[in-house]
């Protein structure tokens, strides 16, 4: 393998067991005192920069995998935040106007306009700077790592007063020298060592889950949900609205299982062809018709009617089929599963239908290098952290499963003609 260009030195290597996603949130999130009193409504997430100095010579430009990262990371925060009671601005979109007013992106100049003119330009009412201050890709047989250090930040862009800031950083560090427990996951690493988007991807699920817990998260309101709900529902029309509804959970304990896979749904489908209504909004209309956090859902005519009044074309429900962690002294698993329904909210008839599972072992099959990484690998893959690891790439798997769908693909094509 060979060694990608880094941003400053090489951290010294911290010995562990098992392959870590480490790091911390920092200091804890800085939140403007009333924020909530009169939340910004039209978001924009502007693109992140990459603020410190390279040695660079000259003719060089930022090394492409730094690039790779620091879109990565934009993206993933996009998707994470897309949930939250805000009305986000599509990347694409902000990207577009940025380059219409100030040029390539690239280049700049887009970066020394104040808040006051990029939220005219974007039609914003407060803006999401990504500061990455320290940014890693390596790799060697010996050592790998990936990681970002970086500062987040909503600035209001009326009068540039900062609403909201957190500092984050995460990393995931593998190799030789650090995998000292598991012969198969030493192997995986290495080869996801090839691709950076994939390093990328893992670290920045982690760095994007640690900024958004001190996030403000405003309501919707009654009025919103209905202007924003009008028109959508008539025939002809070109955009297709989804509302993710809430998953069941098979067991009474998976519930919170349940709110962790259809965030993540919701996050990984703003991609696709769907027009995604934000899970506040369809918790809001549940709600006026009666509906309860952890009840069981209303029945068909009343789904109908909410669908109505928030202009959702399909909506998709989902059962948490399987969720934890189970330990039997030299080996352990973390796993999750889900089946999921995507149903026309006219008729009620279902489209599509999915189920898929995914699951992560730690302990005697995997290879342990030693009695002690016997003792202690099982352990280990008992963190919460790797739950988590294991439900994001369920929900990306689910996504594509049903945005590739042929029955899926030929139901958008009528509907949009």
């Amino acid at each position: 393998m060979r060694a990608v260009t880094i941003a400053r030195s090489l951290p010294t290597a911290c010995l562990c067991a098992t392959v870590l996603l480490t790091g911390c949130g920092g200091p804890k999130a800085f939140v403007r005192t009333g924020f909530l009193d009169h939340p910004p409504r039209r978001v924009a997430i502007l693109p992140f920069v990459i603020t410190y100095a390279y040695d660079l010579t000259p003719g060089q430009s930022t090394p492409e995998t730094h690039r790779l990262g620091r879109d990565v990371f934009r993206k993933t925060f996009y998707h994470a935040f897309t949930p939250y009671g805000y009305d986000d601005i599509k990347l694409a979109e902000v990207d577009e106007k940025l380059t219409a007013a100030w040029g390539p992106l690239e280049e700049g100049a887009w970066r020394a306009a104040t808040p006051q003119a990029l939220g005219a330009a974007l039609g914003a009412d407060a803006l999401i700077y990504g500061d990455v201050q320290r940014l890693m890709y390596f790799s060697t047989p010996l050592y790998t790592e990936t990681s970002f250090t970086a500062t987040l930040r909503m600035v209001d862009a009326k009068t540039g007063d900062e609403l909201w800031r957190q500092p984050v950083r995460a990393a995931e560090r593998g190799g030789a020298v650090v995998q000292k427990g598991q012969v198969v996951d030493f192997l995986q690493d290495q080869m996801r060592s090839f691709h950076p988007e994939v390093k990328f991807l893992r670290v920045a699920d982690i760095a994007v889950g640690r900024a958004l817990k001190g996030m403000p998260n405003p309501p919707f309101t009654g009025q919103e949900r209905a202007t924003q709900g009008q028109g959508m529902f008539d025939a002809g029309r070109q955009v297709v609205r989804l509302a993710v509804l809430p998953f069941d959970a098979k067991v009474k304990r998976w519930q919170q299982g349940a709110g962790f896979l259809r965030s993540g749904l919701v996050a990984n489908l703003q991609d696709g062809p769907f027009e995604i209504l934000e899970i506040q909004r369809v918790d809001g209309a549940l709600k006026e018709k009666g509906w309860k956090e952890g009840e069981p859902l209303p029945e068909p005519p009343t789904l109908i009617e909410i669908a109505r009044t928030l202009g959702a074309n399909v909506w998709l429900r989902g059962t948490v089929t399987n969720w934890g962690r189970n330990y039997l002294v030299l080996e352990s698993w973390v796993k999750a599963a889900a089946q999921l329904e995507l149903v026309d909210a006219e008729s009620g008839e279902v489209i599509w239908s999915g189920q898929r599972k995914n699951s992560r072992t730690a302990g005697i099959l995997k290879g342990p290098t030693g009695l002690k990484s016997l003792a202690t690998a099982p352990l280990a893959g008992l963190k919460t952290s790797h739950l988590e690891r294991v439900a994001t790439e369920l929900t990306r798997r689910l996504a594509d499963d049903l945005t590739q769908s042929p029955a899926v693909m030929t139901y958008l094509h009528e509907e949009r003609r």
